[in-house]
């Protein structure tokens, strides 16, 4: 049917004129059809138009549909929208714009690239990372320049530093004075820039308090790099002690926020690998209460991904779901994953870098300035392994599939070895059951030269052993040698942890201080470490009291003996360890 809008014109205009369409002749009365233009149109060729809901009038050829609705082409692109992702029209109103896919998408869509559930994450060239002046800088801030003698990494630093106070202070005084102080100490005499060029805030935190430590807040830096970070923390922690009575109780931490805005998955992945594999040490470093928690609160905890879940990883959404593994993400600032070690919610959630929480608080610089040039260090030189593994990400299918990962587990001709071991052998308790006792033996010695155990007087037992062998990256961890090494640690900062350790052990009761290092090392019995050269980890020791004999009357709980480890000599095992041939 022809469209309802028509062409005025005054009564006594009737002249003729013709169609445009047809060239018939069409009497211009006030009651003709028009085109878009403006043209008269015969009644016969007004039935081929339709109208838009700008008034115009449309040839159906030419007309844009829609749920029954027609637009001239502005409106339809107007009101109208493909979905990019699956070429499914709807209404623009309706399309959830995404920031990870950079455009709108129709619902089923927005879902399936997993939108709402995902942080945005965005990943920035790396020499803009250690190059960036929008923070703490000379330039605006009245200093000379950043130096790098202590703090080697060009990254900049943010710090929490929880604390508590002797008396009831006001935040906004306590925060006025420490930006006022600083202010002072910078080039300039413009007074109105003192409270800004602190670049730091005070503001309350009720987990650092309780009936003994009654009041108490966080100072929290805003970023800064080199040893700008520990000139100024220094200045603040001397401050706060001796201007306004602060102190560092056991309910206090220090939290470091470090850019990694250059972090990709496959950095991140890394990254999380070597923490997982060396945190045991770094609670070792620390008072017991950052590794059991205090007041039924665990404010550190450990890397809860088990080191088989990385195989898993290989994308951004990937990592996340895997980071996640208590739900999934939300956009919470209080994600139950931010109370973790190594803590990459603040940088998905709140673009603060990420955050390490291992450390309790402190107003002492030395604690700080090592803890900062440790975690700088593994943060700097992880970026560098992921990108030297990054050049051949082109034959990797997932960070499971690299060469760094895949030396964690046996290769797959050992795997198959062991589940034919497995298999024949899944009855018997020892030799002497078995209808192949020459067999039994050969293979019982054959692993126990992989493993680089220790001859015995009877062949050990087989099923132990091929246990541990597919399970024995998720109970392994670095050895400290090795940790310095791969991070490029300074003596200066080894001689720290080494004495902070022993000054944190005689501090203890032996029978408490032998609890904790097998408490803290539990579900450890491997100690491996990493070749820089070949990118990849070798095994170098094992704990060797799961490992039973034939005939060895303990046989029925030895799966309970592996699964709980029983206590062994710290020292011995993670310091001193031998090096085998682990050829098969």
């Amino acid at each position: 049917m022809p469209p309802e809008s028509r062409h005025q014109t005054e009564p006594h205009q009737m002249e003729p004129s013709c169609c445009e369409d047809c060239n018939e002749e069409v009497v211009e009365d006030g009651n003709h059809y028009t085109n878009s233009s403006g043209d008269p149109l015969c009644n016969s060729c007004a039935e081929n138009y339709v109208s838009c809901e700008c008034g115009e009038n449309v040839h159906q050829e030419d007309a844009m549909e829609f749920n029954g609705q027609y637009f001239c082409e502005p409106c339809y692109d107007e009101h109208v929208m493909c979905c990019p992702s699956c070429d499914y029209e709807m209404w623009r109103d309706d399309m959830c714009w995404s920031d990870r896919y950079g455009d709108y998408l129709c619902d089923s869509c927005y879902e399936e690239h997993d939108v709402c559930g995902q942080p945005d994450w965005e990943v920035y060239n790396h020499s803009y990372v250690i190059n960036r002046t929008d923070w703490v800088h000379p330039d605006r801030h009245f200093y000379t320049k950043d130096t790098f003698r202590w703090i080697k990494s060009k990254r900049y630093v943010g710090l929490e530093l929880e604390t508590n106070f002797k008396y009831d202070e006001s935040f906004g005084d306590v925060q006025d004075d420490l930006n006022f102080a600083l202010g002072r100490t910078r080039d300039t005499e413009d007074t109105d820039n003192f409270y800004t060029l602190g670049m730091s805030n005070f503001v309350s935190d009720g987990s650092v308090t309780n009936e003994r430590h009654r009041y108490g807040g966080e100072l929290v830096m805003r970023p800064r790099r080199g040893d700008r970070l520990l000139h100024d923390a220094d200045f603040f922690c001397k401050r706060l002690e001796n201007q306004w009575n602060a102190y560092a109780s056991w309910k206090t931490g220090l939290h470091l926020h470090i850019d990694v805005q250059d972090y990709d998955w496959i950095h991140a992945s890394v990254l999380t690998l070597f923490t997982k594999l060396m945190e045991p040490h770094i609670y070792t470093w620390l008072p017991k209460s950052r590794f059991y928690g205090s007041g039924g609160q665990r404010w550190g905890r450990p890397v809860s991904q088990a080191v088989n879940d990385f195989k898993y990883i290989q994308d951004r959404d990937s990592f996340v779901d895997f980071y996640y593994d208590n739900g999934g993400y939300t956009d919470d600032k209080y994600n139950d994953k931010r109370y973790h070690g190594l803590n990459w919610h603040s940088h998905f959630q709140a673009n603060q870098g990420l955050e390490i929480r291992y450390h309790s608080g402190t107003l002492q610089l030395d604690k700080i300035k090592y803890w900062t040039k440790f975690w700088t260090q593994v943060v700097d030189r992880s970026y560098q392994i992921a990108e030297d593994i990054r050049d051949n990400m082109s034959s990797y299918s997932s960070f499971g599939s690299t060469d760094m990962y895949k030396s964690l587990w046996v290769p797959s001709t050992v795997n198959t070895k062991l589940s034919q071991m497995s298999n024949k052998y899944s009855d018997y308790t020892d030799e002497g059951m078995s209808s192949d006792v020459l067999d039994y033996r050969k293979k019982s010695e054959v692993l126990r030269r992989y493993l680089g155990l220790p001859k015995k007087d009877r062949p050990y037992l087989l099923q132990p052993m091929v246990h541990y062998l597919r399970h024995r990256a998720n109970r392994s961890c670095m050895s400290l040698d090795n940790i310095y090494d791969v991070f490029d640690i300074d003596v200066d900062t080894k001689y720290y942890f080494q004495n902070r350790k022993e000054d944190l052990r005689n501090a203890m009761e032996e029978h408490i201080a032998t609890k904790f290092y097998n408490d803290v090392f539990s579900n450890v019995n491997t100690i491996v470490e990493f070749n820089k050269e070949t990118m990849t980890f070798e095994y170098k020791d094992i704990f060797e009291d799961t490992f039973l004999l034939v005939n060895d009357v303990r046989y029925e709980t030895w799966k309970q003996m592996y699964d709980q480890k029983q206590s062994v000599d710290y020292e011995d095992y993670l310091v001193n360890y031998s090096t085998y041939d682990t050829t098969l």
